[in-house]
């Protein structure tokens, strides 16, 4: 119970008493304590301000410092209390003294829970000497503050093993073997036949399960679309080129073992550099796209999905020959109804990749996008707070656009540790 609804009900008492009793003495107590109690709620009109500063940037479960001002700008004593009410933020409740006319500085410790645009949501509390009364005054703050990941937090999260089956995500997106609608026959069922393919019909008739068979796709045409242009080829730290031509020379190998025909096509930004039409050995194969690791960094923010001005489409129709990019051109050259895997960095032309996705798919062909995301590659040790910034920003502006090609083309996003563990035994 509060203060002053003690002291409210101390007076109906003493002033029930009286009543009761007829004692003057009691009536006259319990005029007093309404008395008291009048004049300190006539008395109490506080103003205060509360300003509250706080750093733009943090580190998830880090602690920072804000800086908090309270100014008493009536002839009012009290305690204030600042409380920040945020879910997302750990901060310790401050409460401070203050005389009337005074200003006072305190400093408290918040410590975001999770990453990404936190709001704050801090109250402040007036409470007068007695503890009778309390009013509730605004905090004057920017209302939110960016986060992100601690050094710490991303070593670990880098350190992770994180295996991608890379081959097996292929095989699915594709659909490489699967079943299609056509019925082929019905026979006994074996063990290791799907159950959901039982024939109930038939398995009544003959006293026997009996399973449907349905056909398989035919062995199509696989294609291997390889960007061989600079800016693809560019690395934050030596690895990235060595992981290309081993996951080039697994998939060749691994379709080639399946009895598939497997094709490469080489382009750059502006065309097609070569076509391999029968790429039998995987090692001739890397040895003849020649992958070699180009000096400089790679653009770590992707390009925008919006088309380019008249202007741009000019330069580049200029530099190409045609308006037709490099990754569009080696699409017209995919055979109907073949398995595509383009070897490409999203980030580096997204609109292009949807457009030549798209074609495929006209073609009747089914497509995969193999995807070295760059700031996956980048080096693990002695991130500064500017690099990792740029590196939490690049790749959540990558994330965002990666899900708007996958509306269009199934994409498997890989990094240093995604070496295909399986396709390895399988070799």
């Amino acid at each position: 119970m509060k203060r002053a609804e003690v002291v409210l009900s101390l007076a109906a008492v003493t002033g029930a008493a009286a009543y009761l009793t007829g004692s003057p003495a009691t009536a006259v107590m319990a005029a007093l304590i309404m008395g008291h109690y009048a004049l300190a709620r006539l008395a109490f009109n506080p103003k205060v301000r509360i300003t509250r500063e706080v750093p733009p940037r943090g580190m998830e479960k880090e602690p920072l410092k804000a800086q908090v001002r309270v100014i008493n700008e009536s002839s009012t004593a009290g305690i204030v209390h600042v409380e920040e009410t945020a879910r997302d933020v750990f901060a310790r409740k401050l409460s401070v003294e203050l005389k009337p006319r005074e200003r006072k500085y305190l400093t408290q410790t918040l410590i975001p829970q999770s990453k990404g645009h936190v709001k704050l949501r801090a109250k402040a509390v007036f409470e007068d000497s007695l503890g009778f009364f309390m009013r509730e005054f605004p905090v004057e703050e920017q209302g939110k503050i960016t986060v992100f990941p601690s050094p710490r937090s991303i070593r670990e999260a880098m350190s992770e093993k994180h295996q991608v089956d890379a081959l097996a995500e292929t095989e699915k997106a594709l659909g490489v073997g699967s079943e299609v609608l056509d019925f082929e026959e019905l026979r006994e069922f074996l063990p290791g036949d799907d159950i959901t393919k039982i024939d109930w019909k038939a398995t009544s008739r003959l006293q026997t399960l009996i399973v449907r068979v349905f056909k398989r796709e035919t062995l199509s045409d696989v294609y291997l679309l390889v960007n061989v242009d600079r800016k693809f080829r560019r690395e934050i730290k030596r690895g990235k080129i060595d992981y290309l031509v081993l996951i080039i020379t697994q998939l060749t190998a691994y379709f080639k073992k399946l009895g598939h025909t497997v094709k490469v096509i080489a382009y750059d930004d502006t065309g097609v550099v070569q076509m391999l039409e029968h790429a039998e050995d995987p090692l001739i194969v890397t040895s003849k796209l020649n992958l070699s690791e180009e000096k400089g960094l790679p653009p770590l923010r992707p390009a925008s999905l919006s088309p380019q001005s008249n202007l741009g489409k000019l330069a580049l129709k200029i530099k190409r020959g045609s308006p037709a990019p490099g990754i569009v051109k080696a699409a017209m050259n995919v055979e109907t109804g073949a398995y595509v895997i383009i070897v490409d960095d999203l980030g580096l032309h997204p609109g292009e990749v949807i457009t030549a996705s798209k074609l495929l798919r006209r073609k009747g062909s089914k497509a995969v996008l193999l995807y070295p995301n760059p700031v996956l590659f980048a080096s693990k040790k002695e991130l500064s707070e500017k690099q990792l910034e740029a590196l939490y920003t690049a790749y959540h502006e990558r994330k965002r656009t990666m899900k708007k090609v996958m509306g269009w083309v199934k994409v498997i996003e890989v990094g240093p540790s995604d070496l295909l563990p399986r396709v390895v035994r399988k070799l």
